[in-house]
């Protein structure tokens, strides 16, 4: 990356990776970005780039590699522009993740699918075991491992499709899919998903960007204040599969329904300790979690146009955060701890849960949609 750009940063950290977002400066000017040349290349025969979308506040970067979302650009209190998404300098680290969803687009199917088995119609699949017996984010050559064809590329809109084929990671049909970023005149960043199928399918599209609202190299983001609109939680076994069960979220860590210090719910690294393989961790204080990794029932349930459905808040910079979506869950990720995730979705598994709310079921003829929008403000 050119010295002259903004933002040199060190290697992300994932779900299965250690590590932490690094930054060498901030800057006022949010023209000075990422450099389009350190993405630019090609994969499978198809052109990689990096794109930049802006209302003149907010700008996005995003590369066709993935659907990663590579910098969103806002400002502080100060009016101090950063980039508030965990990500890498260039599309060859990209290439080295070993767990490409971070920062990427998921499809077919996110989050989880347990003992990756589903019926439809009768008929029983098997799909892709890559997250122990269950499978994860659809498999190992969904969304995260594709090269979008580039659509549109406007001022404030990137449109980029990609085509899944029918038994790839062991799920039926042809799966063509249209993803739309776009930068709204409210200063939100919008991610938009369309899809069709050849054949009965099961869809469940999200995006798995990651916040840090005072930018980075910030150590965590454990004093930011959270609030998500839920009342309910989906039970999880062990392994983070639904029982079934949709437990109240009064008197536990998980309740966020009115703004809490994020701190006051998680542990802090050094309480946490090091992670030896076998040993036994440390416990946690009761009220407290080590990391969050859980699916909220939003009580606006699913909806024709995106409502709120949670905000997060950084007094050290000012910025807010508000997340719409229109669609019944939101998975609160915190495993990397320099950062934060929610993830716009249907509950996990809920291809084998017909009373979870939603549909996981496209079939030809039908549109799947779903809309989520990260819309950012400065609180003084």
């Amino acid at each position: 990356m050119k010295k002259n750009k903004l933002l040199c940063f060190a290697a992300i950290c994932a779900l299965a990776l250690s590590g932490a977002f690094t930054s060498r400066a901030q800057t006022k000017d949010p023209g000075e970005l990422l450099d389009k040349a350190d993405f630019e290349t090609e994969i499978d025969g198809k052109p990689v780039s990096l794109y930049t979308i802006t209302n003149g506040r907010i700008t996005a970067q995003i590369t066709n590699l993935a659907g990663y979302i590579v910098g969103i650009w806002t400002p502080d209190k100060d009016g101090n522009y950063t980039n508030v998404v965990g990500h890498n300098d260039n599309i060859q680290q990209y290439r080295g993740f070993s767990r490409n969803p971070v920062g990427a687009a998921l499809g077919r199917y996110a989050n989880r699918i347990g003992n990756a088995t589903f019926t439809l119609d009768g008929v029983t699949y098997n799909t892709t075991r890559n997250n122990g017996a269950h499978t994860l984010h659809g498999g190992t050559a969904g969304f995260d491992r594709t090269v979008w064809d580039v659509e549109e590329a406007s001022e404030n809109t990137l449109v980029l499709s990609c085509t899944l084929a029918d038994s790839l990671d062991g799920f039926p049909g042809t799966l063509k899919t249209f993803l739309t970023f776009s930068v709204t005149e409210d200063d939100g960043v919008s991610i938009d998903y369309q899809a069709t199928t050849d054949k009965p399918t099961v869809c469940n599209l999200s995006h798995h960007v990651y916040f840090n609202l005072d930018g980075f190299p910030a150590e965590n983001v454990l004093g930011h204040v959270i609030r998500i609109d839920a009342d309910t939680m989906t039970e999880m076994d062990a392994t983070l599969i639904p029982t079934g069960k949709i437990l109240p979220v009064e008197g536990t860590p998980f309740d966020f329904r009115r703004p809490v210090l994020l701190s006051e719910r998680q542990v802090a690294p050094a309480a946490r300790g090091a992670f030896v393989p076998g040993a036994q961790l440390p416990p946690v204080p009761e009220g407290m979690v080590r990391s969050f990794d859980q699916n909220f029932c939003l009580n606006h349930g699913v909806t024709a146009q995106p409502e709120l459905a949670a905000t997060v808040y950084s007094p050290a910079s000012g910025r807010v955060m508000e997340v719409l979506n229109d669609k019944p869950g939101l998975q609160f990720y915190t495993g990397g701890r320099t950062a934060l995730a929610l993830e716009s979705q249907l509950y996990p598994d809920a291809l084998n849960h017909p009373a979870f709310p939603g549909s996981s079921v496209l079939r030809p003829g039908e549109t799947y949609r779903h809309t989520v929008i990260y819309r950012f403000s400065v609180r003084e």
